[in-house]
């Protein structure tokens, strides 16, 4: 009798301990209260690998009492003079093959910066993103982006598998 209450204290113990391993630590880049409104923001910012040595693009995602919104930075070699139009299309594409499709809140135009003897061009820019579909996000793995810009331009990222798990794991955590 004595081994069967201690046994299934053991596996009560596995269990617990089990469910405690899979809670994530979540660690914000930005975790304040506005001081006069006591209204929370977090943020969560994520480098991810360009599949072209030309381009570079960071991810973020944020949540400002309960809207949530995505930012991106896209920096292109080179002059590029297109903006993001407001309302342009930034998509995600999942791993099921949906699509989620999220719109700039404004337009953004691109900001030339010059660094040793190369020229780049910087885009910063806002989408709105409801709840739903961040949790889409953190329970089917993103697979593609495109960043769309005015004169039928897109920038296209294909995500590695790395950044994939990294992704999902900014949605989960800016969930919570």
């Amino acid at each position: 009798m004595k081994k069967i209450i201690i046994l299934s204290l053991g596996i009560l113990f596995l269990f617990a301990g089990a469910g405690q391993l899979s809670a994530q630590k979540c660690k914000f880049d930005i975790d304040k209260k506005d001081p006069f409104t006591g209204v929370a923001t977090k943020g969560i910012l994520l480098g991810i690998k360009s599949n072209s040595w030309s381009t570079g693009i960071e991810i973020g995602f944020n949540k400002t009492g309960d809207a949530y919104f995505v930012n991106i930075k896209l920096t292109y070699t080179g002059t590029m003079r297109e903006s993001i139009p407001k309302n342009a299309p930034f998509m995600i594409k999942l791993s099921n093959g949906e699509t989620i499709t999220i719109y700039s809140q404004t337009e953004y135009l691109p900001e030339l910066v010059g660094s040793l003897g190369s020229v780049f061009a910087v885009y910063v820019a806002q989408y709105d993103i409801d709840a739903n579909s961040i949790q889409k996000i953190a329970e089917l793995i993103p697979t593609f982006f495109r960043i769309n810009l005015d004169n039928n331009k897109a920038y296209d990222l294909e995500i590695d598998s790395k950044d994939k798990k990294k992704i999902t794991n900014a949605a989960i955590c800016i969930l919570q």
